[in-house]
């Protein structure tokens, strides 16, 4: 409808040029005239040629960027023709692959001869993920706004956005220790320590956590329970990338990413475990370094969360045949216990857990 009023316009414009020509003899009204007949011309000219000579490229930063820092996506369009335009319009596709999320925004700009349109277009992601920008197309508009070209291209960029997190030391360590200690007691010797295999009379140096109060109060010796080595034991974590209406997977990656931060500091292995959309199954990912803490962080935000119908505590427990510690991370479903627990954002939590218990 735009196109059509231009053209309206344009005609209207001639009609009054060749009647003031007509009333008044006027040479410059003939002058006008003609330029006002060969002026579509080179706008219809111009406007082939400026999408011939058109080239585009898209580029944003390298390093993963912090959920709500503002970083720039630049553009740059080159117009290698002598035609200027004063519309070209950049078609853009946004996304969020974690949350499958797409939307479209156009850009509009101008477009000198022989120069380069250089355009820092600034985005802030409210959430984490994989941005992901792709310029599907360039419309060009003539000069006259009566005619669009669109030429296809393919040019595309992305950047991952990580999480901010909060510094969980002293709790993370708490927990850990916890964690394995209970994992440790409970290895093929049952949850209870009336199981007397592993039982030994005291030695100085033994630890006081070893002690087997049940067994030294019945005796007049203190009672050691052998321990298998810490060191050798580690902590498994059940991260649940489940989403709802709060946006809880926003607050459980922040909660994972800063627990995996202090157990790497303190030098602490664990075995994270979550379930991958891509490849369709209950996914591990052994931890001993910060790189490697950073590494699972991207292969998280590259896949997709999923909805609460999968419940990957079924998986993890399935998979360790019925006998698993662990330390969930996901929604807070209520019930969780101080000592064992810790509250982050968004409605979620990290607590330890034991399979065949709440």
């Amino acid at each position: 409808m735009k196109k059509i009023r231009n053209l309206i316009r344009y005609i209207i414009v001639i009609i009054l040029d060749i009647f003031m020509m007509i009333v008044f003899h006027s040479y410059l009204n003939f002058i006008l005239l003609v330029g006002l007949l060969l002026f579509p011309l080179y706008s219809i000219i111009g406007v082939y040629q400026a999408r011939s000579h058109a080239g585009i490229s898209i580029s944003a930063p390298l390093e993963p960027m912090v959920r709500g820092e503002e970083f720039l996506v630049n553009i740059n369009v080159l117009n290698d023709s002598f035609f200027p335009l004063v519309n070209v319009n950049v078609n853009l596709i946004v996304s969020n692959s974690f949350y499958n999320f797409k939307g479209e925004h156009t850009l509009n700009i101008p477009f000198r001869a022989k120069h380069k349109t250089k355009i820092e277009y600034p985005i802030t992601m409210e959430n984490c993920g994989r941005f992901y920008c792709e310029v599907t197309s360039l419309s060009f508009v003539d000069v006259l706004g009566v005619l669009e070209l669109e030429k296809k291209v393919d040019a595309s960029t992305q950047c991952l956005v990580i999480p901010t997190s909060n510094d969980l030391n002293a709790e993370a360590g708490q927990i850990y220790f916890k964690g394995v200690s209970e994992a440790v007691e409970s290895k093929d010797k049952g949850f209870d320590f009336s199981d007397i295999s592993g039982i030994r009379e005291y030695i100085p140096g033994d630890k006081l956590q070893n002690i087997h109060w049940k067994l030294s109060a019945k005796g007049e010796d203190l009672m050691v329970k052998e321990r298998v080595n810490v060191s050798a034991m580690q902590l498994n974590i059940l991260l649940s990338l489940a989403n709802d209406e709060e946006m809880c997977v926003e607050g459980a990656l922040e909660l994972a990413d800063g627990i995996m931060k202090a157990f790497v500091k303190q030098n602490m292995p664990f075995t994270v475990y979550y379930y991958s959309v891509n490849r369709g199954e209950l996914a591990a990912e052994h931890i001993v370094n910060d790189i490697e803490r950073k590494q699972l962080i991207e292969m998280l935000l590259y896949d997709v969360c999923h909805d609460a119908t999968i419940d990957v505590e079924d998986m993890f427990v399935a998979k360790h045949q019925g006998q698993a510690n662990y330390l969930y991370i996901g929604q807070n479903d209520g019930g969780a216990d101080d000592g064992n627990s810790i509250v982050g954002q968004k409605n979620t939590v990290a607590v330890l857990k034991r399979s065949g218990m709440a």
